[in-house]
Parts: structure tokens; C-alpha cells; sequence
């Protein structure tokens, strides 16, 4: 199972590597079916008393801000950071992500190396992808 996972990822990372040439039913079906495999895994992470709806998956050294729900079916990859005050359910979170504070994402996939250096934003159904200081910064494709 957790190989299927892993292979599932690693088509995600790729679509996010060039969203432009990414299909909108390709996206999804990965995704539908990536989310129905997420196991939980909180072993470790950097933070105080955040709230999770399993499952969810945290990589190795992920820091989480004060006030933050995880969950339903959330996958978060390694060195990942999210703000304080952050809402994330259905979504996928590939490595090194950083999501600012009063974030709401729900059914999205965040590309790998994201950095949203900006508050007060919120998403659905949508491949995000790009760092910058505010949303038009982003790539953004609709799933």
C-alpha cells in the first residue's frame, strides 16, 4: 500500500513539475485515488497541539503552527511548514512546501518547493504551484 503511495506521488510531483501541460482528468483520477490511500503517520512533528481528523500523513521534520486542523485525508511531505491558523482537509502536500498563516486549502495538491509567503488565502479543487508573496504569484490549475 504504501508503495502505491509512493508511486502515486511521484506522478503528482511530475504534473506539478509542468502544469501547463497537465490534464484536468488525469489530475483528478490520480488524485481520487491517491486520497482514499492515505494511512496516518504522526510520529514526529515540530509544534503545539494541532488538531488532526485521520488519516493523515506527516514526512520527516514537518513544523505546524499554533491553531491548525489537519485532516480529513491530508498528505504532508518532508520539510514541509505550515502558518499558524491554517485549515488543510483532502489535500496533498508535496516536500519542502511552506504555507503561510489563515490558509484554507481543501482538495488540493500543493507542488513540491511551494512557498505561499502570504496570508489570508484560501483554495479549492486546485493544483497550486510557485512561491511568491501573494496568489497571482501562483500557478493555479482547477481540477
Amino acid at each position: 500500500m504504501v508503495i502505491v503511495m509512493i508511486e502515486k506521488i511521484k506522478i503528482i510531483e511530475e504534473i506539478c513539475n509542468d502544469i501547463e501541460k497537465a490534464k484536468n482528468s488525469e489530475i483528478s483520477a490520480i488524485f481520487k485515488s491517491l486520497i482514499k490511500k492515505i494511512t496516518t503517520k504522526i510520529d514526529k512533528y515540530i509544534g503545539d497541539y494541532p488538531t488532526f481528523i485521520e488519516p493523515v500523513f506527516l514526512g520527516e521534520n514537518v513544523r505546524i503552527g499554533d491553531d491548525v486542523l489537519l485532516g480529513p485525508n491530508v498528505y504532508i511531505g518532508a520539510n514541509s511548514v505550515i502558518g499558524d491558523y491554517v485549515e488543510i482537509s483532502n489535500s496533498i502536500l508535496l516536500d519542502n512546501v511552506r504555507i503561510g498563516e489563515n490558509i484554507k486549502l481543501e482538495n488540493c495538491i500543493v507542488g513540491q518547493n511551494s512557498n505561499f509567503n502570504f496570508s489570508k488565502f484560501s483554495a479549492k479543487n486546485s493544483v497550486l504551484v510557485g512561491s511568491g508573496t501573494s496568489k497571482e504569484a501562483l500557478k493555479i490549475l482547477n481540477m
